[in-house]
């Protein structure tokens, strides 16, 4: 007896061939999990569409783009993730774990909460779900040919620049990173982010790089990076916790070492290996998201902010915005 074929469905996980919807528009009863500035695809409009529910939003973030997907399927059936040109794709899984055949003939596992990065050509991949097999699927994506202006616009990401990123094919790591506590933090601030337009848009790029750099950072590592001991790994987490609440002082190596009991060296490395950030690029990063979050949500002038977010003069604070954002702070305040 032949067995029934499964529905399937394409998942475009890049430049949908449907028309998006502003949030704007949405009913309200739909807003739930949607973000002010994306663009939103509903692909309800086949004859398969009570098989599989996909929602997919788009935020256009000029040479970089950051997509989210919640697929819901209410029966088994295969799914075609596709996109329609070559990309680079920094892959987030969030929920049901899924395998995937790739368009190249090669198997891979995507599992909650681990990041890997893709170069994909036009082909389909193929992914079977079983029934209520739900996840939601977050990645940034940029084209091969962008890379050398992305990294002209932020050197940190310097490490793209590599044949086997630029021009692989299929998955580029071998070994999935975790989705670590900066990384959800990141996220969890790029979800909250209520700002449209040019308000938005540099934050969020600023957010998307940060999670481009540590994937990099601790792919590089490899292994290392969940090789620390039981008790380095404790006193790596309480000085994270530490900093995360004390950002706006001073801190020296010496400072650091002394309070957690580790060499300035072995600090640096174990938080580095942990978190995918050097310590001072951690404590900048907090400066900076409470520096923006001071400008769009109070009144607070430029020498308030300056000294809330640990900078000792206005002139320091805007030379550390302007790096950090590629932007002028009052640009942000205008365009509000």
């Amino acid at each position: 007896m032949d067995m029934p074929l499964l529905p399937t469905k394409t998942l475009w996980i890049d430049s949908p061939p449907m028309e998006s919807l502003p949030v704007a528009s949405m009913p309200k009863d739909q807003l739930k999990g949607l973000l002010p500035f994306a663009r939103v695809y509903i692909d309800d409009n086949d004859a398969d569409k009570d098989d599989c529910k996909i929602v997919t939003q788009e935020i256009p973030l000029g040479l970089l783009s950051m997509w989210f997907h919640h697929v819901a399927p209410s029966a088994s059936m295969i799914l075609f993730p596709q996109t329609p040109f070559r990309n680079v794709i920094l892959h987030v899984m969030l929920g049901s774990p899924v395998r995937v055949l790739m368009g190249n003939g090669r198997l891979t596992d995507l599992r909650d909460q681990r990041m890997d990065l893709f170069n994909l050509s036009n082909y389909l991949n193929t992914v079977p779900l079983e029934e209520g097999q739900c996840f939601d699927s977050f990645h940034i994506n940029f084209r091969p040919d962008a890379a050398g202006e992305l990294v002209r616009q932020f050197p940190e990401l310097n490490d793209l620049i590599t044949a086997d990123i630029l021009q692989g094919e299929g998955r580029l790591n071998t070994r999935s990173v975790f989705f670590n506590e900066v990384c959800q933090r990141t996220l969890k601030e790029i979800l909250c982010c209520k700002q449209i337009g040019d308000t938005a848009e540099y934050f969020l790029r600023r957010q998307a790089v940060n999670i481009l750099t540590v994937f990099l950072r601790t792919m590089q590592m490899g292994s290392a990076a969940y090789r620390l001991s039981t008790k380095n790994r404790l006193k790596t987490a309480a000085c994270y916790h530490f900093l995360r609440r004390n950002f706006t002082r001073q801190h020296s190596a010496e400072s650091l070492s002394q309070r957690f009991s580790l060499e300035p060296d072995l600090l640096e490395a174990c938080f580095c290996a942990r978190y995918g950030r050097t310590i001072q690029e951690f404590i900048l990063d907090r400066r900076m998201n409470v520096a923006y979050h001071a400008l769009m949500r109070t009144k607070a002038s430029f020498s308030m902010i300056a000294a809330d977010t640990g900078f000792e003069t206005v002139a320091a604070f805007r030379i550390a915005f302007r790096k950090y954002y590629r932007v002028e702070p009052v640009h942000l305040i205008k365009a509000q």
